[in-house]
C-alpha cells in the first residue's frame, strides 16, 4: 500500500486542513488532497464514508495536481484542467471526474451594511484596484439608499495557484465590457486581475484563510467558495447582476439553475466547458465545477478504492450533502459522463 510521507504530511498540514475519514479496519487507506474549493465537500463525505479510509489535505488546486502528479496522493481535488506542463512524473496518465458544482460567493464586511449590487464591472474594478474605496460613485449609484463608508476597500485574494481563481478569471473574461480585455486567464490572481495586487490588498494561500479574512477584517471584499464562507460564518454576500439583468445572491439553487443549463461536457477528458455568459432566469453564473483526479485504468487496492470513493461521492454524499453545504450535486449529462470518467480509474 503506498503511503505518503510524514513530512509531506505535516507540511501539508500547515499550509491548508487535513481531512480524515474513518472507514474500516480492513480498509484500504487513500490519501488526496488539493483544491480547497471541494474541501467542505470531502470533509462531509470522508467522515460519512466507511468502505475505505479516506484522508483529504485542503490545500489548492495547483498543489493537488502537483503533488498528484509526482506520486505524493492517491487522487486529487481540483477545479481546474491540467496543463500542457503540469502533469509530468506520474505512469499511466489520469482521470478527472467532476464530483460537484458551487457558486464562487463575492464577500464583504462593511459594519453596518448587509446587502450590496454589483455587475460584473464594478466587481472587476474593485478587484483590480480601480474602485478603492466604498463610497466610490460607481458603488453608491448601484446602491441607492445605502450609506457607505469612506473607508479604503481591502481586496483579499488567493496567492496560491488557484482553481477559484481561475473560474474567477474566466467568469469575469466572459462578462462585462471591460473584464474581458483586461482579464487574463490564469490560476494566479495578480496575473489573471492585469494588474497585480491592489494597494492594501490581503493574500491567502488557501479559501479557508480568505474567509477568515474576511469575517475578522472590516472593510474587506474577497472571493471564496460559498461553502467555506458559510462555515466560517460570513454571512454578507454580493447580489451580482447576472446575463439575465438579474441581481442574484449565491446559493446552491441559485447555481444548480446555472449548471443545469451547461451540457458542454467533453466525454474523453470530463471537464465541463462552462458558458459564463448564459442568460440563464435566476442563476448564478459564478460557478465552478470541482473535479477529482485518478489514476488511469491502474490494477491497484489504491486505484479501486478511489473508483469506489468516487462513486460514492457521485451517487450518494452528492445528491444528500452537497447542498446543504452549499454545493450542487451533479446531473443530466454531466452526472453521466462523471460515472463514465470514474469507471476508467481502475481495471
Amino acid at each position: 500500500m503506498r503511503r505518503v510521507s510524514r513530512a509531506f504530511v505535516a507540511s501539508a498540514v500547515a499550509a491548508g486542513l487535513l481531512i480524515a475519514g474513518a472507514g474500516v479496519a480492513s480498509a484500504t487507506s487513500i490519501a488526496g488532497g488539493g483544491s480547497s474549493f471541494q474541501g467542505t465537500f470531502q470533509a462531509t463525505c470522508a467522515a460519512a464514508y466507511t468502505t475505505h479510509t479516506v484522508t483529504y489535505v485542503a490545500s489548492s488546486s495547483g498543489t493537488g495536481k502537483k503533488q498528484f502528479a509526482a506520486g505524493n496522493f492517491d487522487f486529487a481535488g481540483s477545479d481546474s484542467a491540467y496543463s500542457s506542463t503540469e502533469y509530468n512524473g506520474r505512469d499511466g496518465g489520469y482521470v478527472f471526474v467532476p464530483i460537484a458544482a458551487g457558486p464562487i460567493a463575492m464577500a464583504f464586511n462593511v459594519p453596518g451594511i448587509t446587502s450590496l449590487k454589483l455587475t460584473t464591472n464594478a466587481a472587476s474594478k474593485i478587484l483590480r484596484g480601480e474602485i478603492t474605496t466604498w463610497n466610490d460613485a460607481v458603488i453608491k449609484k448601484l446602491n441607492p439608499g445605502v450609506k457607505l463608508p469612506s473607508n479604503n476597500i481591502a481586496v483579499v485574494y488567493r496567492t496560491a495557484s488557484s482553481g477559484t481563481t481561475e473560474n474567477l478569471s474566466n467568469y469575469m473574461r466572459a462578462n462585462g465590457e471591460d473584464a474581458p480585455g483586461y482579464w487574463k486567464t490564469s490560476s494566479t490572481f495578480t496575473t489573471a486581475n492585469g494588474k497585480g495586487a491592489p494597494a492594501g490588498s490581503l493574500g491567502f494561500a488557501t479559501n479557508a484563510q480568505v474567509t477568515a479574512a474576511i469575517k475578522d477584517t472590516k472593510y474587506t471584499f474577497g472571493y471564496a467558495d460559498l461553502a467555506d464562507l458559510k462555515a466560517q460564518g460570513v454571512k454578507n454576500f454580493v447580489s451580482l447582476k447576472n446575463p439575465a439583468g438579474e441581481y442574484v445572491l449565491p446559493s446552491a439553487a441559485s447555481a444548480g439553475k446555472f449548471i443545469a443549463k451547461q451540457t458542454n461536457v467533453a466525454e474523453d477528458s470530463g471537464i465541463v466547458g462552462l458558458n459564463f455568459a448564459a442568460s440563464v432566469k435566476g442563476g448564478y453564473n459564478l460557478t465552478a465545477v470541482t473535479y477529482l483526479i485518478g489514476d488511469l485504468g491502474k490494477d491497484t487496492d489504491q486505484a479501486k478504492a478511489v473508483e469506489a470513493y468516487a462513486n460514492y461521492l457521485l451517487t450518494s454524499c452528492g445528491p444528500k450533502e452537497a447542498s446543504k453545504a452549499g454545493y450542487v450535486p451533479l446531473g443530466g449529462k454531466i452526472l453521466t459522463v462523471a460515472k463514465a470518467q470514474a469507471a476508467k480509474i481502475s481495471n
